[in-house]
């Protein structure tokens, strides 16, 4: 999906899940994505002192906004 960053499951919770936001060409935990209550959908939580250029804001919102869609298809 992106060409900097991986998105990979962390934890099959049982309503929602949370995934590990990590660099491809190394070990990097930026993040993470998980549902936000108040919101009602799935919102990225960055670790402190990242920083993010444009495509890979718009690949991690892209992805939060997949989930969400998926999460209330399944679970309306």
């Amino acid at each position: 999906m992106s060409k900097w960053i991986d998105f990979n499951l962390a934890e099959r919770k049982p309503k929602t899940n949370i995934w590990d936001v990590l660099v491809k060409d190394g070990p990097a935990l930026l993040g993470q994505v998980r549902w936000f209550g108040r919101w009602r959908c799935y919102a990225f939580f960055p670790e402190d002192g990242t920083v993010f250029e444009r495509q890979c804001l718009r690949d991690i919102a892209d992805f939060c906004e997949e989930e969400t869609k998926e999460q209330r298809r399944i679970k309306p």
